[in-house]
């Protein structure tokens, strides 16, 4: 069956088109490494999507970008993802698809492969590489049988257009387990090579999880709470950020199963930890940078980096773009807390803590065109709460008309805020601020009522600068949160 499937793959290029020219060894390895990003993109996004935890719907719609960018529509997968299996040895990826995310939806999936080799064969317009290694696969098929497949030897085979030297697309054509056709001119991915240049994003991903799950503390952690990593923690949401924070996720998710990973809120602070983060270009590499954070956003440990070449990410539009940027960091310059933390520390019963979530939880969020916003606040003593909303046309709202009050029946409790927000246009980037006193702010006297809101007719400095003042500093509490909305995405 897979024989066959081989020759019928090949035969769809046209028949007139000639063989492509031999590729040197410095050249095929340059091909390999295009090849081993296709397949670790796949992982990634195929393992994203088969995690129950990350439900963030953008993140999930840029996994199903990656995945099917990185598939022939002609794709076939074998049949591993029914337990001791004798029908179909290899199906279609829709098939695939389904049983993964049907069968496995309530505990998740976990796939990973890892590559040894790589052997080229001369195609029509290009080449089929074939790569060697072995996967692992677990989860419990639906509910009831358990999938155990640890290091078994795995083959992709991914075709190659190319222009002379340089490759133009690459896409899987199939994966299984047939190592017979092997050939003896198999190159070596893993010998005499400068790891930096072959490591992969979602390796990269792996190495910082591994840090972060030794960090996370042992005791009473239920919750982990992953906010956006964004570029240099400006808040501004991308294509590329949610690739990396969904490639976060679920590489966690796969490396500790004792912590629920990407829920947004928890009653409990004490059983909550939060990590955040940023990544930056510098030189040559890609740097990210996270940080975790208890309940009460105080540090836990040391910040955590990992590296990766920036030719080893490919096709991808790292930086946001540039006027999103420019108005997130005045954005960061006008709301930067004006509050001076004391020396000592305030212990936290006593500490004033207001929490500030939408639906999709904590930190930078996204929406799109057509989704709704939802909103929530909580604090942890009797205050008095201000909220406002700046849209991407610097429209500045004042959320339930006037500041309101936390009383002691509510304390601890998740208040959900009557507004609901569209997304529409203009898209840009947008702010939540909300603040928390136990006595009063001063007034905001440049208003405006119109179909039953409250506008704020000031500019945001001076807004920011009315709520901070305060004889009292200590007692104030401050959370943000930047929203970048986005026009519907492109059917794929």
């Amino acid at each position: 069956m897979k024989r066959l499937l081989f020759v019928m793959l090949i035969v769809v290029f046209p028949s007139h088109c000639a063989l492509a020219q031999e590729l040197s060894t410095y050249y095929k390895f340059k091909a390999a490494d295009r090849v081993k990003q296709v397949l670790k993109d796949f992982e990634s996004a195929f393992g994203l999507l088969t995690n129950p935890y990350i439900v963030d719907p953008e993140e999930r719609d840029e996994a199903t970008y990656r995945m099917r960018a990185s598939l022939r529509d002609d794709a076939r997968f074998e049949n591993d993802l029914i337990p001791d299996n004798k029908g179909t040895k290899t199906i279609d990826f829709n098939e695939y698809q389904r049983i993964a995310f049907i069968s496995y939806k309530k505990n998740g999936l976990t796939y990973h492969v890892d590559w040894e080799e790589a052997e080229f064969k001369a195609v029509a317009d290009g080449y089929l590489v074939l790569f060697y290694g072995s996967k692992s696969l677990f989860g419990s098929y639906q509910g009831q049988r358990r999938l155990q497949m640890e290091a078994v030897p795995c083959r992709a085979g991914v075709f190659l257009k190319m222009d002379g030297n340089r490759v133009t697309e690459a896409k899987i054509g199939f994966m299984d387990t047939d190592l017979k056709e092997k050939g003896k001119g198999a190159i070596s991915l893993t010998e005499q090579r400068n790891p930096l240049e072959f490591i992969t994003l979602p390796e990269v991903i792996d190495k910082l999880s591994e840090q972060i799950v030794r960090s996370i503390p042992k005791n009473g952690v239920q919750r982990l709470a992953i906010e956006e990593i964004t570029f240099h923690g400006l808040g501004v949401s991308n294509d590329f950020s949610k690739q990396l924070t969904g490639t976060l996720k679920s590489a966690l998710t796969r490396m500790n199963g004792n912590i629920q990973i990407g829920l947004s809120t928890t009653r409990s602070l004490e059983t909550l930890i939060k990590l955040k983060g940023s990544y930056q270009k510098t030189g040559n590499f890609l740097k990210v940078g996270v940080q975790l954070f208890d309940g009460y956003d105080q540090p836990v440990g040391q910040e955590l980096f990992a590296e990766i070449l920036l030719l080893n990410i490919p096709n991808t539009e790292i930086e946001p773009a540039e006027h999103l940027v420019q108005e997130a960091q005045h954005i960061r310059e006008i709301t930067k807390k004006k509050i001076v933390a004391v020396d000592e520390p305030v212990s936290k019963p006593e500490k004033l803590l207001l929490e500030l979530s939408t639906d999709k939880g904590y930190g930078p969020q996204s929406y799109r065109e057509g989704d709704i916003m939802t909103l929530k606040v909580r604090a942890n003593k009797p205050c008095t709460v201000r909220m406002i909303y700046q849209d991407a046309a610097k429209n500045i709202l004042r959320l339930r008309n006037d500041d309101f009050t936390i009383s002691t029946e509510t304390v601890d409790k998740w208040i959900e805020i009557p507004e609901k927000f569209e997304c529409a246009g203009p898209f840009g980037f947008e702010l939540l601020l909300a603040y928390a006193t136990e006595r009063k702010f001063k007034p905001i006297e440049k208003t405006r009522k119109e179909n039953g809101f409250t506008f704020i007719l000031d500019d945001l400095q001076n807004i920011v600068n009315i709520t901070s003042e305060s004889d009292d500093k200590e007692k104030i509490s401050q959370c943000t949160i930047p929203i970048t909305t986005q026009a519907k995405r492109k059917l794929f």
